[in-house]
């Protein structure tokens, strides 16, 4: 009966081990048949022979690795289980400890007399105070002339140290060091969290008077305060964001010095501890020494029972002192071998590189796609995806800026342009880049990405056009100097024309002197007969015939030359036309690519732009907070507002 109940007890925490032994139990019998293939011989020997041919324990020794593998499996699949006979009580308990830390964010924390801040310093010892409270609840309270909640009493110490820098002294609405206006919040918090003990530190360069007396009514309270003192008695100038530093009524420079002993004062009247900023952790570990684990427990065992009266059954797992019993089973396994024998269920086989249709069962392209381009296959990726935007961006990273325009175009989205846009850019097609910027720039007036990726393709062609105008003007410069050349070649009266003027009147002297001289030899013979003055003018009308076809000759000649001069240098016009076209096509070609460089990818660039959006003010939450809450409360600065 006994046995029985202690089996009805039975309880099993991780009941859905036991689906362990389905498979257990195939793969025990697949060993049992590999193992029995000797039982196949009598089949194919005669039963009379049989006895005198196979040895009679064989069966025997074969049937105990499986009958020990059994065992040893079950035993392990029963322990994983979580078995259980008897439930024990436990108390539901949690830390209670609450801490309040008090950061000072007036004028006086920017001082340098500690580097590189006071207000720094104070936020690495903050930091340092939560890693090292892995327990209880913690808020942060920040003042200077108003006190602000930056975070209420939680187990989350992450949601604070999120937010320690951008606690800044510029943050705050008013100027001035309330620390007794801080004090009643970190009371309010206690009693909102329905804590009736609690600490609190203060992290502060300097405590008045009124602080001082809120200090003590908190002792009697229940609540302690310790104070880190942040500075040194000789003090610093305060520093001005804009140059300068911070001046009194007097227009003396404020050098605010480290009152120890009011700060000591303050820490004995609180019942806590005091400590002065230290290099190392030892001024943390002081303070941190001086919170108990638990407020309201006073160490005494009935009255924590009566404080902590919830309490839960657990079950008390068995499970691990079944292994004792495997150990010998699993030692005996290991000899003989069989433990290698449960690797090879349990080691995972490779899988195939190539697609399958089981791959295709539980993926369909898409999702093929995604993983393929994660991995790096892009061009695989694209030839995977059906979706046409996919498609696109595998196109685009295989570099196949083509392919990616011609499916982006049958998209007319804002998102699809701009991504077109930025593929024709790769390609080297500016003009057609620019037009898809400005189609999603239609479709979404707001589209930063597409208006600077516009921006810079307009100025490279630009730069282009310029450098295609200052090539033109040296060409025609070059043009102009080669036309003025062949003039002086070709007509050489024109190029010298006193030169020409000269050999005209030379010319006529020398007529005038034949001239003359034919009529003196008329007078000087006047019996010549007729035949011999026939012969002389036939032979002067000879004279201007051959004269005239030597210059004709002459001149044909001069053309010819001019005119292979000409074609020479109208080849080497072409020649160097088409050069200068190689290299402008080039040189858009270069541009083109570093302007596709210059490109960033899509999400990258995305990200970029919203981000520059974000102002870099990390505090600006919090200074809004604040002065939304200094509005309504109305507090008035102090007469010394650092």
């Amino acid at each position: 009966m006994d046995n029985l109940q202690w089996l009805l007890q039975l309880h099993l925490i991780r009941p859905y081990w036991l689906l362990a032994l389905i498979p257990l139990a195939l793969i025990i019998w697949i060993y049992s048949r590999v193992q029995s293939r000797s039982r196949s011989w009598a089949s194919v020997i005669d039963p009379k022979l049989l006895p005198h041919l196979l040895q009679h324990n064989v069966a025997a020794q074969k049937k105990i690795p499986v009958i020990l593998l059994s065992v040893l499996a079950s035993l392990l699949v029963f322990a994983l289980a979580g078995p259980a006979f008897e439930k024990r009580s436990q108390p539901v308990f949690k830390t209670r400890s609450a801490l309040v830390i008090l950061l000072d964010l007036s004028l006086s924390m920017d001082a340098t007399d500690v580097k590189p801040s006071r207000l720094s310093r104070a936020h690495f010892k903050i930091e340092d105070i939560l890693k090292q409270r892995r327990e209880g609840q913690t808020a942060l309270i920040a003042y200077a002339a108003n006190a602000y909640t930056v975070s209420p009493l939680t187990d989350d110490a992450g949601t604070i140290s999120a937010q320690i820098q951008a606690l800044q002294t510029d943050i705050m609405p008013g100027q001035g060091s309330r620390l007794d206006l801080a004090l009643k919040k970190a009371r309010e918090l206690f009693t909102n969290a329905g804590h009736s003990k609690g600490d609190i530190f203060i992290i502060s360069d300097g405590i008045n008077k009124k602080a001082l007396n809120i200090i003590k009514q908190l002792k009697s309270e229940g609540y302690t305060s310790s104070v880190l003192a942040i500075g040194t008695a000789n003090g610093a100038p305060i520093a001005l964001p804009g140059g300068g530093f911070v001046k009194d009524r007097n227009g003396d420079i404020v050098i605010p010095k480290l009152d120890l002993d009011i700060m000591r004062q303050a820490a004995r009247a609180g019942g806590g501890k005091f400590s002065l900023l230290s290099a190392g952790d030892r001024d943390i570990d002081h303070l941190m020494s001086n919170i108990d684990i638990d407020k309201n427990t006073d160490g005494n065992p009935q009255t924590d029972q009566q404080k902590h009266p919830f309490k839960t059954d657990v079950w008390h797992e068995e499970g691990p002192w079944l292994l004792l019993l495997v150990i010998p089973f699993a030692a005996y396994a290991f000899r003989k071998g069989l433990i290698f024998l449960l690797l090879v269920f349990i080691l995972p086989l490779p899988q195939p590189a190539q697609a399958s249709v089981w791959t295709d069962l539980w993926k369909n392209s898409d999702q093929q796609g995604e993983a393929a381009l994660q991995q790096g296959e892009a061009e695989k990726a694209a030839e995977l995806f059906k979706n046409p935007q996919w498609k696109a961006a595998a196109h685009y990273k295989a570099g196949q800026y083509e392919q990616a325009s011609e499916i982006l175009s049958s998209i007319d989205t804002a998102e699809a342009n701009y991504n077109r846009g930025n593929a024709l850019a790769k390609a080297g097609q500016i003009d057609r880049a620019i037009e898809a910027y400005d189609r999603a720039l239609e479709l979404q007036a707001d589209h930063e990405d597409a208006k600077y990726n516009k921006q810079l393709l307009e100025k490279a062609k630009q730069e282009n056009k310029d450098d295609k105008k200052d090539d033109r003007k040296d060409k025609d410069d070059q043009n102009k100097d080669s036309e003025q050349s062949d003039d002086k070649k070709s007509d050489p009266n024109k190029s010298d024309p006193e030169k020409s003027d000269q050999e005209k009147s030379d010319q006529g002297k020398s007529d005038k002197e034949k001239s003359d001289n034919s009529s003196d030899s008329d007078k000087s013979q006047p019996d010549k007969s007729n035949a011999e003055n026939k012969s002389d003018q036939s032979e002067q009308k000879n004279e201007p015939d051959e004269q005239q076809q030597n210059n004709k000759d002459a001149a044909a000649e001069e053309k010819e030359a001019d005119n292979k001069e000409a074609d020479e240098q109208s080849a080497a016009e072409r020649e160097a036309e088409k050069q200068q076209q190689e290299k402008e096509a080039e040189e858009r070609k270069q541009q083109a690519q570093q302007l596709a460089d210059e490109t960033p990818d899509l999400s990258k660039q995305q990200t970029q732009q919203w981000l520059k959006k974000i102002p870099d003010d990390p505090g600006g939450l919090l200074r809004r907070k604040f002065k939304y809450q200094y509005s309504r409360q109305q507090t008035q600065e102090e007469n010394q507002p650092w």
